[in-house]
């Protein structure tokens, strides 16, 4: 009966718009009005205990770090690198929003900060150059999701907390699956431009960041110095075991810091105040969702809810591959309504034991997690991408919506492929992690 209530409580905040965190809070406090054994104490032990992770402090060094890049101009430097890379190919300007946007999850692992700080420049540029603004808005809230894929990203590093699983061997095994769905929504685009005849190069952009119609391949190659170093350190010192994620990050922020006062010359201090500050924010918020659900989850694990689901498939018989079919539509369900941390938080403690029963590779679980449930901010009502690029574009989401199938179609296709050919996901940590 009290475990009703809790479910009850938490769906009928949801549907009245009461925030996530406190729709968390409400729900899982029925218990320490009702139960003798479950007090305040309880509560706040396990919600503090839940932030003690050495993991998770990854995540306000990852934010920070992105945030700092910003303020050094990165983002023109990111597209200028992505037009010289992409040249004259049908399909140019789109396959540029794609190419930056794998650049730019490399850097902030945002797909919402991607469509805030790319969006405003390409999806005029694309719509000038003779794109529709339905497929504009569209393909760049497609192509954001790629940074919640590629490394450094903050939902792989709250699934290696939640799961138990390396996030040095999560970071390294989205690296070809975010570069996969790339090459797909490219090959899409491709054939959208081929269809719909859009010129193949434009100058679109030379009034936004002042781009010439010849590039210089030298200019780009030096542009690309600073980002690219950066993802190396990262990555390379996480492959090599000379330091953690968590290290990683903190080291990111230092170098990050170095270039940006010494070589960018970026000397107002108040940019450097300001992203401090947006940094704080958006890692305080993560870390009271963390907090609530935590609490939540430990109620539900309380009145071991989640054992007879359990038992029962881990009995079945049920093979990993069925199993992650099932787990890739419950999180795209989730993450259509649902914020990705949110819904990961509560439910991927849940799920881990029966993963862990049916023996299926934690690394590809947390893969195949992150992409369906990051795939809610493409699709309506929560489409939290779909809705910030259709503003930027001036249309909306329902005049997107055939492009915004063809593209989850596309995102669906490489999941299923990472679920069938697991090497996609583990070929690169068995070489370098394991």
């Amino acid at each position: 009966m009290i475990l009703l209530g809790i479910i009850g409580t938490f769906l009928i905040c949801l549907l009245l718009g009461v925030p996530v965190v406190f729709s968390l809070v409400l729900a899982s406090g029925i218990p320490i009005l009702l139960e003798p054994d479950v007090g305040l104490g309880q509560m706040s032990s396990v919600m503090l205990g839940s932030l003690s992770s050495f993991t998770l402090l990854a995540i306000p060094l990852f934010i920070f770090a992105g945030r700092l890049m910003n303020i050094t101009g990165v983002t023109e430097d990111l597209i200028y690198i992505s037009k010289a890379l992409v040249g004259k190919a049908k399909g140019s300007l789109a396959h540029m929003n794609i190419v930056t946007s794998i650049f730019f999850g490399a850097i902030s692992g945002s797909s919402v900060a991607d469509v805030a700080s790319l969006g405003r420049v390409l999806i005029p540029a694309m719509i000038k150059a003779g794109y529709s603004r339905e497929f504009a808005a569209t393909i760049t809230a497609a192509s954001s999701t790629i940074g919640s894929i590629i490394p450094p990203s903050i939902l792989l590093i709250v699934y290696g907390a939640l799961a138990q699983t390396s996030v040095a061997s999560l970071f390294i095994g989205g690296i070809i699956p975010g570069i996969l769905i790339g090459l797909l929504q490219m090959a899409y685009a491709y054939y959208y431009a081929v269809k719909n005849k859009i010129d193949t190069n434009s100058g679109a952009l030379d009034l936004d960041i002042g781009l010439d119609q010849k590039l210089s391949k030298l200019v780009a190659l030096r542009k690309s110095v600073f980002p690219v170093s950066l993802f190396l350190i990262v990555i390379v010192g996480i492959m090599s075991g000379v330091f953690t994620a968590t290290e990683a990050a903190s080291i990111a922020v230092v170098y990050v810091l170095i270039v940006a006062f010494f070589v960018k010359k970026v000397r107002n201090v108040g940019e450097y105040v300001e992203a401090t500050k947006k940094a704080a924010t958006e890692s305080a918020v993560i870390y009271v969702l963390i907090a609530a659900a935590s609490f939540l989850s430990w109620v539900l694990s309380y009145y071991q809810t989640m054992q007879p689901i359990v038992d029962f498939l881990v009995n079945s018989n049920l093979s990993p591959i069925v199993f992650l079919l099932m787990l890739t539509m419950l999180y795209v369900i989730l993450g259509t309504f649902m914020e990705p941390t949110s819904a990961m938080l509560i439910f991927v403690p849940l799920l881990v034991p029966v993963m862990n029963g049916l023996d299926i590779n934690p690394v590809v679980a947390g893969i195949v997690t992150v992409m369906a449930i990051r795939l809610g901010t493409v699709t309506p009502p929560y489409g939290l991408s779909s809705l910030m690029a259709a503003k930027v574009a001036e249309t909306n989401v329902l005049k997107m919506m055939r492009h915004i199938l063809t593209f989850v179609g596309v995102y669906l296709a490489a999941i299923l492929l990472i679920i069938f050919f697991n090497d996609i996901v583990t070929l690169l940590p068995q070489l370098f992690i394991e």
